[in-house]
């Protein structure tokens, strides 16, 4: 059976919908190769956030796929509308906006093919990260900026989304992609038989208290180091004040607790804590930090 990559949402809004699925595709060109969505043999990689940012609806969709033990490819979508939540829709590539200026465009396509494991991971979890506005334009900058000897830009095509439900949505593409950075011959890669199918997802639901306006707590969850990992991660977070009730706790991707790391009084500072799962799957689960007053998370991916 098939294992599904959720990501958690702990600051959902009614403006904004996650869904979880396959893209696939076969490429030609500079590079050739098949996309599938598909890294540790089973894990489907694909997520499509639907999202209000100010007057706009995007649709951003990221999935990645392994080529071999350190080899990945990644396909990253934004596209711009003006509806909410999405409908069936066809958008061509670029679309409206500046050529000159990738980051106007209405529609933009990014393939990375041949990556480490350690920056698609990174890359990957940085795009599909639902617990706030999704600031595309400064990701997007720093994608052109600094791997433009990486990627491919979508420059002709069409995407369409042709079918939504409540809980699905599915749809088609094709595209002609450039390398931004400088050859000679320039670098192409062709995409023809695009598709792309997501359900929805159905949040996992934390007993999350109301924050007490009056007196707030503040504690910064940093990443966990090594993550993917095997057999253990270390997690690293500051409070700036002494808070009577705190617990680090481990779910699943149904929300079903299946670890306490740490529960009762903190103290100020710098804490570290160590999780080795035992007994349990491989898959993604989130480490969750939680006052009385607030909660933060972390996507952990465990492979076995």
């Amino acid at each position: 059976m098939k294992n599904y990559l959720l990501i958690f949402l702990t600051n959902i809004s009614l403006s904004q919908n996650l869904y979880q699925g396959e893209v696939s595709f076969d490429y030609n060109g500079t590079v050739d190769g098949n996309f599938s969505s598909i890294v540790n043999d089973s894990l489907i990689t694909g997520v499509t956030i639907n999202q209000i940012i100010g007057d706009t609806s995007f649709l951003f969709l990221a999935s990645m796929t392994q080529q071999d033990e350190n080899n990945f490819d990644l396909f990253l979508a934004v596209l711009r509308d003006t509806v909410f939540p999405v409908q069936p829709r066809y958008w061509d590539i670029p679309g409206e906006g500046d050529e000159s200026n990738p980051l106007s465009l209405e529609s933009i396509l990014i393939f990375m093919p041949e990556l480490d494991s350690s920056f698609v991971t990174e890359l990957f979890t940085i795009f599909t990260d639902t617990t706030q506005e999704l600031d595309s334009s400064e990701i997007l900058e720093d994608l052109f900026t600094s791997f433009s000897e990486n990627l491919y830009l979508g420059l002709d095509g069409d995407f369409e989304i042709t079918n939504v439900t409540d809980s699905s949505l599915s749809g088609t593409f094709n595209t002609v992609m450039l390398k931004p950075a400088f050859h000679f011959p320039p670098h192409t890669v062709s995409i023809n038989n695009g598709n792309f199918i997501f359900n929805n997802v159905e949040t996992p639901i934390l007993n999350i208290k109301k924050p007490n306006i009056m007196q707030p707590t503040y504690f910064t969850l940093y990443h966990a180091y090594p993550n993917p990992f095997n057999p253990r991660t270390t997690i690293q977070f500051i409070s700036q004040n002494k808070l009577k009730v705190f617990s680090a706790s481990i779910y699943n991707a149904e929300g079903k607790q299946v670890k306490t790391l740490f529960q009762g009084p903190l103290e100020p500072g710098l804490h570290t804590l160590q999780w080795e799962p035992q007994n349990i799957a491989n898959g993604i689960y989130f480490l969750t930090l939680q006052t009385n007053s607030s909660i933060q998370s972390k996507k952990l991916l465990y492979l076995k």
